[in-house]
């Protein structure tokens, strides 16, 4: 049975190599673990897991953002174990515990993925950047401009 909770410490390490394809940016792996552990960005956030017997299968990164607003960020799944629903599984279990809350991400993948989920893209004049896809949920959850954040 999948489990999803609040990652400890000693699993950060494990948790950035889930995304060190995607974000080492040609960096050795010491080099990107360097950044990774001195980001103040990761250091304002809570890592959450989706584990199954004690392996971590997914991971992401929530920001509070402001009152019921909850940034979701770096979500990865351990190579090993991707394309098997996992990082859906995750999603899904994280924003079913936090019904009372909405929720932006970023989208460095193709949106579709998380259009899946009931995410929507912010209109393309308030997105801020070309490579990335600024995205809300639930559908009824109509932010003003000056809720969109510029990146978290």
């Amino acid at each position: 049975m999948v489990t999803l909770r609040k990652a400890s410490p000693v699993e950060l390490t494990q948790i950035y190599m889930m995304g060190y394809d995607a974000w080492g940016e040609h960096q050795s792996v010491a080099a990107y673990l360097q950044e990774c552990r001195s980001s103040t960005k990761y250091q304002r956030g809570t890592w959450w897991v989706l584990e199954e017997q004690g392996q971590l299968l997914s991971s992401l990164i929530i920001y509070e953002l402001s009152n019921h607003v909850l940034g979701i960020g770096s979500v990865s799944t351990d190579p090993v174990s991707r394309h098997q629903g996992y990082a859906t599984a995750m999603l899904r279990q994280f924003m079913t515990a936090h019904l009372a809350f909405n929720f932006f991400l970023f989208s460095d993948i193709d949106p579709s993925f998380y259009m899946r989920l009931g995410f929507q893209a912010v209109s393309q004049e308030n997105q801020s950047y070309s490579d990335t896809t600024l995205m809300y949920y639930p559908e009824d959850f109509h932010p003003a401009k000056d809720q969109l954040p510029t990146y978290f």
